[in-house]
């Protein structure tokens, strides 16, 4: 943990998604379904904690490696985008899905016992609306705490 602080990577992912033109916000939010109920600008990028992941313990329990996730979900409108024409919004997110893959895989937030980010299987599948389409990656990277 850096200075006490559990979520310390939150900041730096933010920022870092920040540097993606043409995204209009960055949102942070408790979970997936908040994410949903809220209005968001478009395309915009959605930061979320989803949880630990346990890695190895050693030295008799006394440093463990836990590997903290993010979820990181790219909100996309494209109003003439329905049921049974979709390839047109799927265009739209193409070019910012290639930019948050590479601002985040391998990103090094410079944080003490955090490693960088690394993409791992999202367990989500994307959500859409009519004209909207949420297209969630997650991001996992590993972290030491010693007792």
């Amino acid at each position: 943990m850096q200075n006490g602080d559990y979520f310390a990577l939150e900041q730096p992912i933010v920022d870092q998604l920040k540097t993606i033109d043409g995204i209009e916000a960055v949102y942070t939010h408790f979970s997936i379904e908040d994410m949903m109920q809220g209005t968001a600008a478009s395309p915009s990028v959605s930061v979320i904690y989803i949880d630990d992941r346990i890695g190895e313990t050693l030295n008799n329990g006394q440093v463990n490696c836990i590997y903290q996730q993010w979820l990181i979900v790219l909100a996309v409108e494209e109003a003439g985008s329905q049921l049974e024409n979709t390839i047109e919004i799927r265009k739209k997110a193409s070019p910012f899905i290639i930019e948050v893959l590479k601002k985040l895989q391998g990103f090094d937030a410079d944080l003490v016992g955090i490693d960088v980010l690394q993409r791992a299987n999202a367990g989500v599948q994307h959500m859409s609306a009519a004209g909207k389409l949420w297209m969630p990656f997650l991001f996992e990277a590993k972290i030491f705490n010693v007792n």
